[in-house]
C-alpha cells in the first residue's frame, strides 16, 4: 500500500500481531490509522475505531514508511 506517496513495509512481527488480536485487525485500520491518527508520540501512530484502539510503531524513512508493530486496546487513548 502507499501512503502520502511513501510505500508501506508490514514486517513479520507487526503482521502476525495484526492476526493474533481479536478481532483481527484488519489492513484497512492499519492505512486509517497511518493517514489519518487521532495521536502521534514519536514513532506511535494510534487511531479510535470502533470500540478499541489501534497502535502502530513505524519507522519513516525517505522513500518507505515501516510498520515494526500493531497492537490494539479497548482502552481509548486521549
Amino acid at each position: 500500500m502507499i501512503i502520502n506517496g511513501k510505500w508501506v513495509y508490514v514486517n513479520q512481527h507487526a503482521y502476525e500481531g495484526m492476526n493474533c488480536e481479536v478481532p483481527p485487525i484488519r489492513t484497512t485500520d492499519l492505512r486509517e490509522t497511518l493517514t489519518n491518527p487521532d495521536r502521534i508520540q514519536g514513532d506511535r501512530y494510534a487511531k479510535w475505531i470502533g470500540r478499541r484502539t489501534i497502535i502502530a510503531y513505524v519507522t519513516e524513512c525517505e522513500d518507505r514508511i515501516e510498520v515494526r508493530g500493531v497492537s490494539a486496546t479497548r482502552r481509548k487513548l486521549v
